[in-house]
């Protein structure tokens, strides 16, 4: 039994001193200061209308103002201190009028191509390949792709902001001097979060039921059956998923264990069916919310009476996942269908830790929508490269480095028989030779990582993954479709095992949806994605020191340091912890504006030894040409009644934590400021928690 904080509240705003700016714009293709002298410009640059223009402290209220009356639309937010702004026709960027300008930098074409496009050569100018490019409006997009066309481009697809074609990197110059062009890079390939291992057994068997332990599906490890025992199941929640399809994709003949699911969607290129002929989305989903009727309920996701909504997203002419170019095409009629949570297990693997045009549309779509929490595997690709026994850094795949998105890893599950069961060194030929790891069982320890969860940081340095799920040999339901893949290898026809970061994702979909019931009946009638996100984070369970215990560094001990960390994150989802009556939880929708502070006073129980304090916002989406990504920026502060006080002032994430002795202590004072926030206010939540 967790101690129990009591809790009252006293709330107060006021205003804050802001810090003053930096001197350099941060962009991927660089950084540099802008008030130094341009040496040349392409004509098209010079008559640009784009331009960049820097403040010498913050942009302020007063700023917005006078680009306003001005005339001056502004675009976007780059570090530090900077707006990307258009013009009106005719006027002069020398001639704005503006308070505290610092400097002024014409947009032009070289800032707008991604790092690696713009080396080109006589030796690849004629190499194709498939870009994605994206303008700053939608009004933009028959003028751009009429221009695109002269150019001899192939369209592949175009919709609202991004244009996705088919053309030679010598192209690339003249594509990055039309108007309107905010940047270019190459088109993310995406693949299933499934880890293709080869299975043990290839044939069928016949499991009846009887051999099972309660392990099997991953929900016991993450303590569901606490939540389900005081009626948290899902209930009255949607859940969305975007996958490679659900069973037969027809209502009349759908497996038993879907029976909420009311409805599916196409998206798939070339197919106008939402069935699975792959096997994996199935799984998936039987991983949010089977109610498992053909185990006798024994095989049942997490969330296993929540309603369900499957998108299909295989094609059968790429035999892959096909997704749209405007990822809003698929997330907004899953919204407007009442889906509050959307889960995702794929992604690109292409650019480890960048943050990439998926990363910035989800970024978008969760800013535009903040009550939708919208989650992405964090990738498999976690590998031993430099042979010292412990997994290496810096591996999360997009669109999981996404800064809004709840990025889950994989833990292992408890499971020895079943699935795959061999040592980890026969699995992957060099991936994870050295010991502990070469020795190890994918299923013999729940407080492991999985060797092959994508580990962070970001490349601009952020926390990633934010929490991690069982995702070994997790056992959910098969498609029934002729020749869908049995994944890991099958237990009867209608359950197959599986694993990957594609399993630890819906699992923690579930534990999401069972999250946001509880705040519902909690009296928050419509939680937002960040106050459900800072919950599961919250109060997930720190697995350090890992699976092979407090060895050191160098025998290969797993986790150095406890969580958060690149590793686990915040640390494997508890479910039973965060439906507890002991987590006390704000979501200030209404946020705070640039200098604003808001206070919060907590009584506490003096039995409690420990506090974490968690504070999650949904950023606004960062430029496509920003290398550091945070736009907005809150800071939050701890102080004891006794006047012994705490700073968290993280600059990288959008989230802040603090971890405090309590020391006998009765009261906790809570501030929340808000450093930088560009126009408009920036919402929070909040959640303070025993450890």
């Amino acid at each position: 039994m967790r101690p129990r904080i009591l809790m009252a509240l006293l709330c107060s705003i006021a205003f804050a001193k802001l810090t003053n700016a930096g001197e350099l714009l941060h962009l991927k293709n660089g950084s540099f200061d802008p008030s130094k002298k341009l040496q040349s410009l392409s004509q098209q640059d010079i008559q640009t209308r784009y331009y960049i223009i820097q403040f010498d402290k913050h942009p302020t209220a007063l700023n917005y103002k006078e680009l306003n009356d001005q005339g001056v639309e502004w675009l976007a937010y780059l570090p530090d201190d900077a707006l990307i702004v258009k013009l009106p026709q005719g006027r002069k960027i020398d001639k704005l009028k503006l308070t505290g300008l610092r400097a002024t930098w014409p947009y032009h074409s070289e800032l707008k191509v991604a790092p690696g496009l713009n080396l080109i050569n006589v030796f690849n100018k004629n190499h194709l390949t498939s870009l994605s490019v994206k303008i700053f409006s939608k009004d933009l997009l028959n003028q751009v792709t009429k221009k695109l066309n002269k150019l001899g481009v192939n369209l592949i697809a175009a919709s609202d902001l991004y244009i996705d074609i088919q053309t030679t990197l010598a192209n690339i110059p003249q594509i990055s001097q039309l108007e309107g062009v905010e940047y270019i890079r190459e088109k993310e390939r995406v693949e299933t979060m499934m880890v293709p291992f080869t299975i043990d057994n290839q044939v069928e068997t016949n499991g009846d039921y009887t051999d099972l332990n309660g392990y099997e599906t991953g929900t016991k490890v993450m303590n569901f059956d606490e939540a389900w025992s005081i009626g948290f199941s899902g209930q009255g929640q949607i859940v969305a998923m975007a996958d490679t399809g659900l069973d037969t994709g027809d209502l009349s003949t759908l497996h038993q264990d879907f029976a909420i699911t009311t409805h599916g969607y196409a998206y798939g290129l070339f197919t106008d069916s939402w069935y699975d002929p792959m096997g994996h989305g199935t799984h998936v989903a039987g991983s949010v919310m089977s109610n498992g009727s053909a185990s006798g309920g024994q095989l049942k996701g997490g969330a296993y009476e929540a309603q369900f909504i499957p998108q299909g997203m295989w094609s059968d002419v790429l035999k892959n996942l096909s997704i749209p170019p405007d990822m809003s095409k698929f997330l907004e009629p899953a919204y407007n269908d009442g889906a509050r949570v959307h889960t995702n297990s794929w992604g690109s693997p292409r650019n480890l830790g960048a943050y990439d045009g998926m990363s910035e549309q989800v970024d978008k779509f969760m800013w535009d929508h903040p009550e939708m929490l919208i989650l992405f595997a964090a990738g498999n690709s976690g590998e031993d490269a430099n042979k010292d026994g412990r997994v290496d850094e810096g591996s999360v795949s997009s669109p999981s480095t996404a800064k809004n998105c709840l990025t889950v890893g994989a833990s292992e599950n408890l499971l020895d028989q079943g699935g795959i069961q061999r040592p980890i060194k026969d699995l992957a030929q060099g991936k994870w030779s050295a010991e502990p790891l070469g020795s190890d069982y994918l299923s013999n320890n729940p407080n492991g990582v999985a060797v092959f969860s994508s580990r962070g940081p970001t490349k601009d340095g952020r926390l990633k993954p934010d929490v991690v799920a069982p995702g070994t040999n997790i056992l959910s339901n098969c498609s029934h479709i002729k020749d869908a893949s049995p994944l890991w290898g099958n237990y009867n026809t209608d359950y197959c095992y599986s694993g990957g970061t594609s399993m630890a994702t819906p699992l923690t979909a579930g534990a999401a949806a069972v999250v946001r019931q509880s705040l519902v009946e909690k009296g928050i009638s419509n939680p937002s994605a960040a106050v459900v996100k800072a919950v599961l984070m919250a109060t997930a369970t720190d697995m350090y020191p890992g699976q092979f215990g407090d060895v050191g560094k160098s025998k290969g001990q797993e986790l150095l340091s406890p969580g958060p960390n690149f590793h686990q994150g915040h640390g494997r989802v508890n479910v039973a912890n965060a439906v507890s009556n002991n987590v006390i939880v704000f979501d200030e929708t209404s946020g705070l504006e640039q200098g604003q502070t808001k206070s919060f006073q907590i009584d506490l129980d003096p039995s409690v030894q420990q506090i974490k304090i968690t504070m999650v916002y949904t950023d606004r989406p960062a430029a496509s040409s920003a290398s550091k990504t945070l736009v907005n920026d809150l800071d939050l502060d701890a102080a004891m009644a006794t006047g012994q006080s705490y700073i968290a002032n993280d600059k990288v994430n959008n989230s802040e934590y603090l971890i405090l002795p309590t020391n006998g202590e009765t009261q906790l004072n809570l501030t929340v400021k808000g450093e930088r926030v560009l126009a408009g206010g920036q919402p929070f939540a909040l959640v303070v928690t025993s450890l």
